[in-house]
């Protein structure tokens, strides 16, 4: 299965699209709060390593783009813009001009989407990504480097979305009706059940490989939270 990240101001505005990639076996993590470290600090985390294939949404601005391509093309190994609208010769140029390999819209098929793809995914088909060297990053991105490493290796993509919602917000506790507005844009009794199973499986993942230390925690009545002083490594 090969992994897309889409990088966007709203998760909701690509639910059509990651459905459609979903339905064609990729593993699809939608992330604001990537794309806020990316603006904010002007670093691409580590996460972002161990994805072959990034899509641009359409919610981020062509100058917001263009600023991220540089360290962005430094990373992965496809980058593919999101556009709501056909695209002429000239436009399509300029985008190849920017170091894009192509376009995705909403609106395509899940026929067209295959074929667009195609020859981005055989690249990863049947083998494991390897992903670039980071920039040299400061001790406190260093520490953090073993989280993001070891749970892409085991985590689904729901599971991975929660997991970086709460590691948004180190130390601080994110409600369960938060979250699940967050995964799904609706709280349910089935959506609550579901997130509950989704951080008892992150638990277990990490207790397989090991963690030495409790990185999510369960506040009883108010929802969870990561560890602020976690850092998780093998034993």
């Amino acid at each position: 299965m090969v992994r897309v990240l889409v990088l966007t101001k709203n998760i909701l505005a690509e639910e059509i699209i990651t459905n459609k990639l979903q339905h064609l076996n990729y593993e699809v993590f939608c992330s604001t709060s990537i794309l806020d470290e990316i603006q904010m600090d002007g670093r691409i985390p580590d996460l972002v390593n161990h994805f072959p294939i990034i899509i641009i949404g359409e919610t981020i601005s062509s100058y917001e783009m263009e600023l991220m391509l540089p360290r962005l093309k430094r990373h992965s190994k496809s980058i593919l813009r999101e556009v709501d609208h056909y695209l002429s010769e000239d436009e399509r140029a300029a985008l190849n001009e920017l170091g894009l390999t192509g376009i995705v819209q909403n609106s395509d098929s899940v026929e067209l989407l295959r074929e667009q793809l195609a020859e981005v995914a055989t690249q990863y088909h049947g083998r494991s990504f390897e992903p670039v060297a980071s920039e040299e990053c400061s001790p406190a991105v260093e520490e953090d480097k073993g989280l993001s490493a070891m749970t892409l290796i085991n985590l689904s993509s729901l599971e991975l979305q929660v997991l970086e919602k709460l590691r948004s917000q180190p130390g601080e506790i994110i409600s369960r009706d938060e979250l699940c507005m967050s995964l799904w844009g609706n709280v349910s009794q089935s959506r609550l059940a579901q997130l509950s199973s989704l951080v008892k499986n992150i638990k277990l993942k990490l207790e397989i490989i090991e963690v030495d230390q409790e990185v999510i925690q369960t506040i009883w009545g108010k929802g969870y939270r990561v560890r602020k002083d976690s850092a998780v490594q093998n034993k």
